[in-house]
């Protein structure tokens, strides 16, 4: 991924700072002054005032005399933001990972003072309108984390006991008359009389008075024909700023206007350039040239993110323009077009990977997606985390770990007690209560080791199922020059699947009654029963095959314990739901969940959970094909495991390790790993491991085109397989060896073996498995003239399975067109009884005879 500075980052010019830069503020020279001092004492400093009375103006100025010093200003959006969200904003500012990638961030606040003590900036704290995360968030960042820098912040409402505040009121009328004069452009004093009352009209708020004097000059009025206006549009508004925000308003052509309330449907009244594109289908560089025009009126600010333009409205703005479209019932409609448009802005992106554009919408997406999760609705949540799980690299690099897990508790249900469950649980002598499910979990405590190890089952299987035969086709291969079908691998297998003999208690159980008890424990607010209970469900789930149900039950599980500091509880969900999100194909979300589980496994000492969750990120970061970093991430655990002394897991590693090197182009290494991990299976009598260890060695050994040593350890597999019971394993070695027969021209016996391998797959009841198994055996089969009648036979119970197919289809087509060739020159086919099923049991039923 390009590396790309976050817009977070110290600003060093005036023209990085994340605002439009409004000049030296007018009127405000005593309050500079006291601020400047206060800054310098490194005492936190509060710029207290209502919205629209120039509290960035005078910040601006103030950053002015920092913009030059090596720290210089570090402008920080601090609105609706925890002391985490805070945080990792600095730690993307200075690039550290180890504060941005980790779900534990309160456990970072000394790095990050280490950073700001290091690099010594401004700190700017921005849209600062509620005194509610006084004491969680803003207080002990700017009395602890940034201790001993100057720091400002910017709020509407008093913060009781920090530092020092400075009131900032309206102008007086003096330097009220002095800015609109030099906004307007007024260099005489003939009009002072109406400029007066247009000052007065608009409150000497100083946004008024520039919104009101550029207006005046877009309009083309005299001081008196803008004061006669003002003055009757006044008489409609709450106050004189809400009246000159509407005369601008109104002077705009639709256009304009049409593109300023497009910008106020916008989840926080901001946007860059592209997304605003996208939302009204018009090209960038005219979305420019109109938010020019409205920034030129104050009516929204311009500035530059990630070197794209990017616009944002002032609140007062914002409020008119949402005020104006609700008032028509337009308002709920726009929003859910932006709402929409973001989303498929945002799958745009990443399809791109376009990573800035997602940066720069980072903020409204979570936005949005916290906003709709209060009302209740967490659909979209979970749209946008499935988008952006999918650009995992961007998410860790560029430091949106902790955005991630914002947008990940917007997307599960709500911990809160829920008092509408009254009703529907008085009678609950059919619920689960505590001591069912502590027998619950005693009895299953048994298979726990055998469900890790089934979530742990993540790379998909790369089988590549060849072909076979029997006695009465010998002759048919016979009769002409065959050639070997396209050249296909031999099976590498992911890990070895566990056949975990399901508990009928669990089969039987009903989940809504472990609801039902669930409710109860939200009601009481029991925190540790709840977990419980999510923890359960969960169980149940996946034990009657539901995982895609189980993820966002254990995603609310995550959540609970996440929210009430569980530790325990979150290393152990993480280490199952990035398993289970493995196994059920959502592969990006996976080595999230195992990222920040092995980060947290590392920092608590859990030496078996983390080397339980590389090797699940291991295996999605091979199923995503980087096989380089699968070597990694198990060299890693294989390290960790010796170092235990933990020879199970050290097997394990040792196996997926050979796997992930096979996987890079490197046949020689994987078979010095696979003897080493077959020694430790033997030694724990973990047969089918061994068997998996030799078909893996026999697929190294193909690779390097040694077909007679490949076929001895094919074999071994094969024979280990049956010896087992595993009939998938059994039905991938049959492939492997088939196609081994087939390099070594032995093209009965390769028939003989594609044959049986296609009468597991039927047994498997796997679509994908049949049709695979039905290519790969007409492949060879349709290399004889006579055989083609069974090939065409086969295909049609291919179609039947998947009638879209196109290699089926392709398949089929040639077959048909070479039938009616070799008809034409009387070639006579091949007898066959039954079906294509049949067909394929009767080579099967020749290993009993």
């Amino acid at each position: 991924m390009t590396p790309f500075t976050p817009h977070e980052a110290p600003a060093t010019d005036l023209n990085s700072l994340p605002l439009q830069h409004p000049g030296r503020p007018i009127g405000r020279d005593s309050a500079l002054r006291e601020a400047y001092t206060v800054l310098q004492s490194s005492a936190p400093l509060v710029l207290l005032g209502a919205s629209g009375i120039g509290k960035t103006a005078l910040a601006a100025a103030l950053a002015a005399a920092y913009i030059q010093k090596p720290g210089g200003v570090l402008w920080l959006n601090a609105e609706g933001r925890t002391l985490s969200d805070l945080l990792s904003q600095v730690g993307r500012a200075y690039r550290a990972p180890e504060v941005t990638n980790t779900d534990q961030l309160s456990a970072m606040m000394s790095s990050v003072q280490a950073l700001l003590s290091r690099h010594q900036p401004l700190i700017v704290l921005d849209c600062v309108r509620q005194p509610a995360p006084l004491a969680n968030v803003i207080t002990p960042f700017a009395e602890k984390v940034a201790r001993g820098l100057p720091v400002m912040i910017l709020s509407e409402t008093p913060l009781e006991g920090l530092g020092q505040a400075i009131t900032l009121g309206p102008l007086v009328d003096v330097d009220a008359l002095t800015l609109l004069q030099q906004k307007a452009g007024i260099s005489d004093d003939s009009q002072d009389l109406h400029l007066y009352g247009i000052a007065k009209l608009v409150g000497y708020t100083p946004l008024g008075l520039v919104v009101a004097a550029r207006g005046l000059v877009a309009a083309k009025l005299s001081p008196a024909e803008y004061y006669k206006a003002l003055d009757t549009v006044a008489k409609t508004q709450k106050d004189g700023l809400a009246a000159a925000i509407a005369t601008s308003y109104r002077a705009l052509n639709n256009a304009l206007q049409g593109l300023a309330l497009l910008l106020s449907a916008t989840p926080r009244g901001e946007a860059g350039v592209d997304l605003l594109s996208h939302l009204s289908n018009a090209p960038a560089d005219n979305i420019d040239q109109a938010m020019n025009l409205l920034a030129q009126l104050y009516l929204v600010e311009r500035f530059s993110r990630y070197g794209r333009p990017y616009y944002r409205m002032h609140a007062r703005v914002r409020a008119f323009a949402r005020e104006l479209l609700q008032g028509s019932n337009r308002l709920d409609g726009l929003v859910e077009k932006v709402r929409d448009g973001l989303l498929a802005y945002l799958k745009q992106a990443v399809k791109d990977q376009a990573y800035a554009r997602i940066a720069a919408e980072m903020d409204s997406v979570l936005s949005l997606a916290e906003d709709l999760a209060d009302q209740g609705e967490r659909d979209w949540a979970n749209q946008c985390l499935l988008v952006l799980t999918q650009a995992d690299q961007f998410i860790q690099q560029a430091g949106y770990v902790q955005e991630l897990i914002r947008l990940q508790r917007a997307s599960v249900s709500s911990s809160a007690a829920f008092p509408a469950y009254g009703a529907l649980i008085e009678d609950d002598h059919d619920a689960y209560d505590l001591d069912d499910l502590d027998n619950l979990a005693d009895e299953e405590e048994a298979l726990d080791e055998a469900d890790q190890a089934l979530l742990r089952d993540a790379a998909a299987r790369r089988a590549s199922l060849l072909a076979d035969d029997e006695d009465d086709e010998d002759e048919a291969f016979d009769d002409e020059e065959v050639s070997p079908p396209p050249s296909a691998p031999i099976y590498q297998p992911g890990p070895p699947p566990v056949d975990l003999a399901r508990s009928e208690t669990l089969l039987s159980v009903d989940v809504e009654q472990l609801r039902t008890a669930l409710a109860q424990a939200k009601q009481a607010r029991d925190v540790p029963r709840q977990l419980q209970i999510l923890k359960a469900i969960g169980k149940v789930q996946i034990r009657q095959g539901r995982e895609a149900e189980a993820i966002p039950t254990y995603n609310e599980a995550l959540n609970l314990a996440e929210t009430h500091n569980d530790e325990d509880a979150v290393l152990d969900i993480l280490d199952i739901l990035a398993a289970l999100l493995s196994k059920t194909g959502n592969v990006q979300a996976a080595i999230m969940h195992a990222t920040r589980g092995a980060q947290l496994a590392q920092t608590r000492g859990e030496t078996s959970t983390l080397m339980s969750l590389l090797l699940t990120l291991g295996d999605a970061r091979q199923e995503l094909g980087e096989s380089q970093a699968a070597i990694d991430v198990f060299g890693r655990a294989v390290t960790l495991a010796r170092q235990s002394n933990d020879q199970q897991y050290e097997a394990i590693a040792l196996y997926k390790l050979g796997y992930a090197h096979l996987d890079n182009g490197d046949a020689e290494t994987p078979i010095s790993l696979w003897e080493q991990a077959r020694e430790l299976f033997k030694r724990q009598g973990k047969r089918d491991y061994e068997g998996r260890v030799l078909g893996g060695m026999g697929a190294a050994y193909a690779e390097q085109g040694h077909w007679s040593e490949a076929m001895r350890y094919i074999q071994s597999a094969l024979y280990i397989a049956r010896e087992v019971g595993d009939q998938e394993e059994e039905m991938l070695q049959l492939g492997s060896l088939a196609r081994a027969q087939v390099e070594l021209k032995q093209l009965p016996e390769a028939l003989i073996s594609y044959r049986q391998a296609l009468h597991l797959a039927y047994e498997s009841g796997n679509p994908d498995n049949i049709v695979t198994a039905i290519i790969d055996l007409v492949r060879l089969m349709s290399q004889s003239a006579r055989l083609l009648g069974i090939c065409k036979l086969l295909l049609q119970d291919a179609e039947n399975v998947d009638p879209t197919d196109r290699e089926v289809q392709a398949l089929m087509e040639d077959v048909e067109k070479r039938l009616a060739e070799v008809g034409a020159r009387g070639v006579v086919q091949a007898p066959i009884k039954g079906t294509g099923r049949d067909y394929a049991a009767n080579a099967y039923s020749l290993l009993e005879r």
